[in-house]
């Protein structure tokens, strides 16, 4: 039986991390990982046992060959990803403050900014995908990465390819504006939805103002999408297929670092649907690839593989 495919592409950042509770401002010591929404979701289809594509552009330079490295240690396939000489690679600071995550982006005119529909093309043709996972983020980044976003649901209909589309507003972006237009027009093509409770008003177009997320996901299902994902953050998350909404409840675990918990829960929630897993598994196994980056420093280094999901033991429940 031969796995199912998925293609993501996306920025992928240098991250810099300062030791906990310390301020860059003050910080002798500094941790380099590297971190993008749509890698990590790349990276957690791998270790969850499904092939995966990331398409995206890196500088050249040592960030770039550091995102290189860690996504290719991966296992994910990097066939149609593509090194830019004339851009350098984005990087990230954080600082995990005592009540707060800060975060610093130096991204502006960088490598990943410039991907374009000729590198969407270039990845459907070597890749040859089941599904496409895209995110809001690649859109509100230049207007070339709108125009890569949209050519991607293009080649999608014209290939029969499965869309994933996770709103992920980021409305610190200076393009969040355009990235968030860009989704609720989209949003008429796409299969599955992935979107926060906290980002409803981004689809304000389709949803006229309902923020109550079970309904919104009916609203959304009548617009046409056929599986709405609402994330709830601590709260679990819901899953309206078919015309019944499923919830499940967040694992219980200790909070080390929440950023990448969204991504995390993401490529659980797609690797056991390319596995032909029902609702219920499917929400489950994106609870706990949820849990276990929350609980692990770093945004996807927490990741777990098919056999710790299976041996997990938390505090999952469901209900109805």
């Amino acid at each position: 039986m031969v796995s199912p495919r998925v293609l993501t592409f996306g920025e992928t950042m240098g991250l810099v991390v300062v030791p906990r509770g310390e301020s860059l401002r003050e910080a002798a010591t500094a941790r380099l990982r590297t971190a993008g929404a749509e890698s990590t979701v790349a990276i957690g289809l791998r270790r969850l046992g499904i092939e995966a594509s990331w398409a995206g552009v890196v500088g050249a330079d040592g960030v770039g060959e550091r995102v290189l490295r860690d996504l290719r240690g991966e296992g994910v396939d990097l066939a149609a990803a593509r090194v830019e000489s004339t851009a350098p690679t984005g990087l990230m600071l954080r600082e995990l403050r005592p009540t707060s995550t800060r975060v610093t982006y130096y991204r502006h005119g960088s490598a990943g900014s410039t991907i374009a529909p000729a590198d969407v093309d270039a990845a459907f043709d070597a890749c040859r995908p089941d599904l496409v996972h895209l995110t809001g983020i690649t859109a509100a980044l230049s207007d070339s990465g709108e125009s890569a976003v949209r050519r991607a649901v293009e080649r999608a209909r014209q290939d029969g390819v499965t869309i994933s589309l996770d709103v992920n507003h980021r409305p610190t972006l200076p393009g969040s504006a355009r990235g968030a237009a860009a989704v609720a027009a989209l949003l008429p093509e796409v299969d599955l939805l992935f979107v926060g409770d906290d980002e409803l008003a981004v689809l304000n177009p389709h949803l006229a103002g309902e923020r109550d997320p079970e309904a919104a996901a009916v609203r959304l299902a009548r617009a046409g999408v056929g599986e709405v994902v609402v994330k709830l953050g601590s709260r679990g998350a819901l899953a309206h297929v078919a015309g019944a909404t499923r919830r499940a409840e967040a694992e219980r675990v200790p909070v080390v670092d929440v950023i990448g918990a969204g991504d995390s829960f993401v490529a659980g929630y797609l690797a056991a649907r390319l596995s032909s897993a029902d609702v219920a598994d499917r929400l489950r196994w994106g609870t706990v690839a949820a849990a276990c980056t929350v609980a692990s420093p770093g945004d996807w280094e927490g990741l777990p593989t098919r056999d710790e999901l299976a041996r997990y033991g938390g505090q999952h429940r469901t209900e109805r």
